[in-house]
């Protein structure tokens, strides 16, 4: 059976597209898989191999619980039925907390010294492998009493949750969590191409170069030219990028970077009106 997606969903889909590569993306993408699911609350966190979890996002809302769960990131996340899972190496699921808990799971001191006094009555999680090592892992939380966690509709979404996190965490790692490595191949990106649109395949290395501050001098050496023939080329680019001065250069630079969304790719140049 196809997922047939309320209005409510597509417009909770829609928000996390507009968040992809902001602080807010955690946020809209956890409660459209909690909305999935009917939780009450939303946990997400990076799992690793032979590190400790590391929050990204929480919707929980009293103090007692918040104190629970720095203690999770601490030390309790150890038996949590979910991070088991993750290291068994199963690949990508979403699953009920029923599928994979213990039979004795209920009555262990864990249960009742943690879980249940989070007041969870029960839970779904979905893990999102990004290598072997590390993972999105999703929990949606019940409070509830006589509900059960149904994955269902998160399971028939997942290819939509794995796409937009994919694309808001291009470089997920240990060191990099917040989503800023596809912030960081955006503008390596559009630093490769600034100018193409205009300079022709040297211009453009040259014009890199330069906003890197290499004099003409080490310009030259680098595509073994004399420095005349690089003062040749910035006179040439200068004049066709419309500038008179280095600083000129980096001032349109930045500007047009500032003036590019995102989701664009292309010349940065093309964002701004100082070509003619």
């Amino acid at each position: 059976m196809d997922l047939i997606l309320s209005d409510d969903e597509t417009k909770l889909i829609a928000d996390c597209v507009d968040a992809i590569g902001t602080p807010e993306f955690p946020q809209t993408i956890g409660q459209f898989c909690a909305f999935l699911c009917d939780s009450d609350n939303v946990y997400l966190t990076v799992l690793f191999d032979n590190n400790a979890p590391v929050a990204l996002y929480g919707n929980h809302s009293k103090a007692s619980q918040r104190v629970l769960l720095n203690a999770y990131l601490k030390a309790a996340y150890l038996l949590d039925p979910f991070v088991l899972q993750f290291r068994k190496k199963l690949g990508n699921q979403v699953l009920s907390l029923d599928e994979i808990a213990p039979d004795n799971f209920r009555q262990s001191d864990y249960f009742a010294k943690f879980w249940s006094d989070m007041g969870l009555t029960d839970e779904c999680g979905m893990i999102l492998h990004f290598d072997e090592a590390t993972a999105l892992f999703f929990s949606m939380g019940i409070e509830k009493a006589g509900v059960s966690a149904n994955p269902y509709r998160l399971k028939k979404a997942f290819p939509i949750v794995a796409s937009l996190s994919r694309r808001h965490w291009t470089n997920l790692s240990l060191g990099n969590t917040d989503g800023s490595g596809r912030l960081g191949a955006h503008l390596q990106a559009a630093f490769e191409a600034f100018g193409t649109s205009v300079l022709s395949p040297r211009e453009g290395e040259i014009v890199r170069m330069i906003l890197k501050g290499h004099s003409s001098k080490a310009i030259a050496w680098e595509f073994n030219n004399s420095p005349e023939t690089i003062k040749v080329h910035r006179k040439r680019i200068y004049t066709k990028l419309n500038v008179a001065s280095q600083g000129e250069l980096l001032s349109i630079f930045l500007e047009a970077l500032s003036k590019m969304p995102a989701s664009a790719d292309g010349d940065p140049l093309q964002y701004l009106k100082v070509i003619e």
